[in-house]
């Protein structure tokens, strides 16, 4: 499991998760999930989010860290 950051850019809003996934999809997935959830459908798809691995080897089970939305 890795610890990903996962950004998206939506006119003047950015959408951000933290989060535990096994890979860069399933942290894609995870991210969508979590935005669609808390801000109505704004997810998007899976190439519109930016991925970054922040640390290896993190013990399971997949998870969303941390899920917020700023204005640029």
């Amino acid at each position: 499991m890795n610890k990903f950051s996962c950004t998206r850019s939506l006119g003047e809003d950015i959408f951000y998760a933290t989060l535990i996934a096994e890979n860069e999809q399933q942290a894609r997935e995870m991210a969508i999930d979590e935005t669609n959830k808390k801000w109505s459908r704004n997810g998007g798809r899976p190439r519109e989010w930016s991925v970054r691995v922040l640390e290896s080897g993190v013990d399971g089970p997949a998870r969303i860290i941390d899920c917020g939305h700023r204005e640029a």
